[in-house]
């Protein structure tokens, strides 16, 4: 008779242990999904405005553009339009995952916040290829590197963006659970549905642009320990000062590229863990939270990388800070002096 009490007792607390941690766990969940994310993201999305911005004016008003401008000013446009959607999804998170802003305005924000991610990867891309001829092949292929064919180049990558986002135009909408809680998702009906749209954004997005990237660098330090080595030997350790910008910018899209992919890879894998697993765990929930985190972070750090690294990029911003202040000086002194006629 004790025997049977003690295992109804112990089954007990095994139930409500069990209980407690189900509740406790959700109400992580839930503290993740309506507090912290929002929370960070928001910060981000500050962040990440102000300083893409200020990439945008100092490049748009320096007088002399280079090749690399126009992908870095491109970057910029592409993280912009990602924050410009992150108000939207942060109030869906605040509210529990409820969207109340009608289907169409979910379609555009969902649409628009995937194309930034094929266009940050192409212009990644074609940057990378943009180093790897400055660099490794700097007189063959001159008459492809002029700034009208980059701009032409960055506008054709907006426009094949848009075009390869086309199934999420069409299945991005406004969904009612069974809960009767209204959100902003993909409409996709069966498992084979989502296996198929998972594996078509990872692939285009990071798993096919990616060795491109990593085999153009690959070369392109290759070639610099190459020449390295032939300048010791030759007793030329100065290289000219084309060369060293050159590499310094190299250098520069190198981080921006790391970057990219710890901020891109998380997330994707993920999404892949996901198709194989039947109930989440708080670990997945973790390391999916992590992830979001990490793919919006980088709209934020892009602009303070482009400072940190590059001096040309901190000289301009610095003229472009002094020229701002001198107009003001300017403008204040016309108004001093308006007021001192008009008396």
């Amino acid at each position: 008779m004790n025997e049977i009490q003690i295992t109804s007792w112990n089954n007990t607390n095994d139930l409500l242990n069990k209980s407690w941690s189900i509740r406790n766990t959700n109400h992580l969940i839930n503290t993740a999904e309506t507090v912290i994310l929002p929370s960070f993201i928001g910060i981000i999305c500050s962040t990440g405005l102000v300083g893409n911005i200020l990439v945008l004016v100092t490049i748009i008003r320096s007088r002399r553009k280079t090749i690399p401008d126009i992908y870095i000013c491109n970057l910029a446009v592409a993280d912009l339009v990602h924050i410009i959607g992150m108000p939207f999804l942060i109030h869906q998170w605040a509210r529990g995952g409820e969207w109340v802003f009608g289907s169409p305005l979910c379609t555009i924000i969902t649409s628009l916040d995937t194309c930034n991610q094929f266009a940050c990867t192409a212009i990644m891309t074609a940057m990378s290829l943009d180093r790897y001829m400055a660099l490794v092949q700097p007189f063959r292929l001159t008459s492809l590197r002029t700034i009208s064919k980059t701009i032409r180049v960055n506008i054709l990558l907006w426009a094949a963006s848009f075009v390869v986002v086309f199934p999420v135009w069409v299945y991005s909408k406004v969904i009612q659970f069974k809960d009767g809680l209204e959100s902003c998702a993909f409409d996709l009906t069966t498992p084979n549905d989502v296996l198929w749209y998972t594996l078509y954004l990872t692939i285009t997005t990071f798993f096919f642009p990616l060795p491109l990237i990593v085999a153009c660098y690959i070369l392109i330090l290759c070639y610099t320990w190459e020449m390295y080595h032939q300048n010791k030997t030759a007793g030329r350790y100065n290289n000219s000062l084309p060369r060293q910008r050159v590499l310094r910018l190299t250098k520069m899209v190198l981080v921006l590229v790391g970057v990219f992919i710890v901020s891109a890879a998380p997330y994707h894998v993920i999404q892949i863990v996901n198709l194989q697993i039947s109930k989440p765990t708080l670990l997945f929930y973790v390391s999916y939270y992590c992830s979001i985190c990490l793919s919006y972070a980088s709209s934020g750090i892009n602009p303070f990388l482009y400072v940190l690294l590059s001096g040309n990029f901190r000289k301009r911003l610095s003229e472009c800070t002094k020229t701002k202040m001198k107009m003001s000086e300017r403008e204040l002194n016309n108004f001093d002096n308006t007021l001192k006629s008009s008396f």
